[in-house]
C-alpha cells in the first residue's frame, strides 16, 4: 500500500516551511517520491503541519544542538545531540525552534511499509505505531544513517537514482528495527530477550538466488524477486541471506559486479565505460566512485598496477548488524 496521494508529501511540507532554502540534496525512489533529503536548517522557528503522506525520521548530522520541539504548546525536548534520531508521525503538528544552523538528514517513510511489515511478520497483530522519538541515541540507527548517507551520496554526486535493491533493503531493515525497538508492538518483549538466530537459506535456495544474480547482474535486481525465489518475505530473506553468506543481498550484488569488473580490467583493455556496463553499473562515473571507495584505486589505476592486493579489500563492504543496535 502507498501513502495517500491526496495528502502533501512530508518533503514538500518541510520545504515549504523553509521557503525553499536549506536543501542540500534529495533522493527519489523508483516511483518518483522523495525518499530522503539532507538539509541545513537555519536558526528559526517553524510549525510543521500534520496530515502529510509520510512519517519523517530525522538524523542530526551536525551544527547546533539547541533544537526544541513543542507539541500542543508543551516542550518535549530541547537538545538534539549529533548522531541522535528524531521521529515525528505524519499526523502530528509540532513547532520547532533552532538556536543556530542545524545539519539534518531526513528519511520519509510511507506508512504502508510498517503495515506490510506487520502483515508479513506479525500476523494477527495490530499495525504497530512508531514512538514519537526526540533526540534518541541509538547506536544501530547511527550506524544505519552513516551507511545510508555514504551510499546515497555516491549516487547524488553522479546525479543518478540509487539502486532499487539498495533502497528496498535499507528500508526493510529500518522498518524492522523501528518496529522492534521503538514501537508499541507486542514484540516489545524482544527488547529484553536474547537476539533470535536467523536461519540461513538452504543450499538449494541459496544456489537458485545466486544463479539469478549471476544471470541478471547487468540489469536491475529487485529485492522482491530474490525473496520470491526463496519463498520468503523481504525481511526474512535479507536475514536468511546474510546468515548464509555474511553479506546483505545488496552488498553481495555490488561485490559480484566488482569481481566481474576487476577480471575485465586484468584481462583486456576495453574502455572503462564498457567494463562498467558489462558489470551492471549504470554509468562509468558511478562505477569509478564505487570502485575507488572499495579498493582505494580508480579503475585506471587498478588496471595499470595489474596486481591484486588483499590489503585493498579491507574496507570493501560497509554493513550493519541487521538484528540489533550497536
Amino acid at each position: 500500500m502507498t501513502a495517500d496521494a491526496r495528502a502533501p508529501s512530508a518533503f514538500e511540507m518541510i520545504r515549504a516551511t523553509s521557503g525553499g532554502h536549506g536543501l542540500e540534496y534529495s533522493v527519489r525512489s523508483a516511483d518518483g517520491t522523495v525518499f530522503a533529503a539532507k538539509w541545513r536548517r537555519p536558526a528559526s522557528r517553524n510549525v510543521l503541519r500534520g496530515g502529510v503522506a509520510q512519517d519523517t525520521l530525522v538524523y542530526h548530522v551536525g551544527g547546533t544542538t539547541s533544537v526544541a520541539k513543542l507539541v500542543d504548546g508543551k516542550c518535549v525536548g530541547t537538545r538534539s545531540q549529533h548522531g541522535s534520531v528524531t521521529f515525528f508521525p505524519r499526523d502530528e503538528e509540532s513547532e520547532w525552534v533552532r538556536g543556530g544552523v542545524a545539519e539534518v538528514f531526513h528519511i520519509y517513510l510511507d506508512p504502508g511499509l510498517v503495515r506490510a511489515f506487520a502483515e508479513q511478520n506479525l500476523p494477527g497483530s495490530q499495525v504497530p505505531s512508531i514512538d514519537p522519538l526526540f533526540g534518541v541515541n541509538d547506536p544501530w540507527l547511527r550506524a544505519y544513517f552513516t551507511m545510508v548517507m555514504a551510499d546515497l551520496e555516491l549516487f547524488v554526486t553522479d546525479r543518478e537514482d540509487p539502486h532499487s535493491l539498495f533502497l528496498s533493503q535499507s528500508t526493510e531493515l529500518l522498518v524492522r528495527h523501528l518496529v522492534r525497538w521503538h514501537s508499541n508492538a507486542a514484540q516489545a518483549r524482544w527488547r529484553h530477550a536474547q537476539r533470535p538466530v536467523a536461519h540461513a537459506l538452504e543450499p538449494r535456495q541459496l544456489a537458485r538466488v545466486l544463479d539469478y544474480v549471476e544471470t541478471h547482474l547487468t540489469g536491475e535486481i529487485r529485492l522482491e524477486a530474490l525473496a520470491a525465489i526463496a519463498g520468503m518475505s523481504n525481511n526474512h530473506f535479507i536475514r536468511a541471506f546474510r546468515a548464509a553468506t555474511r553479506q546483505t543481498p545488496y552488498a553481495y550484488v555490488i561485490g559480484q559486479r566488482l569481481v566481474r569488473a576487476t577480471q575485465a580490467l586484468k584481462r583486456n583493455n576495453p574502455p572503462v565505460a564498457r567494463i562498467a556496463a558489462d558489470a551492471g553499473f549504470t554509468s562509468a562515473s558511478c562505477f569509478a566512485n564505487v570502485f575507488k571507495r572499495h579498493f582505494g584505486l580508480s579503475p585506471a589505476e587498478y588496471r595499470a598496477s595489474a596486481r591484486w592486493s588483499p590489503r585493498r579489500q579491507s574496507g570493501a563492504t560497509r554493513e550493519i548488524d541487521v538484528d540489533r543496535p550497536g
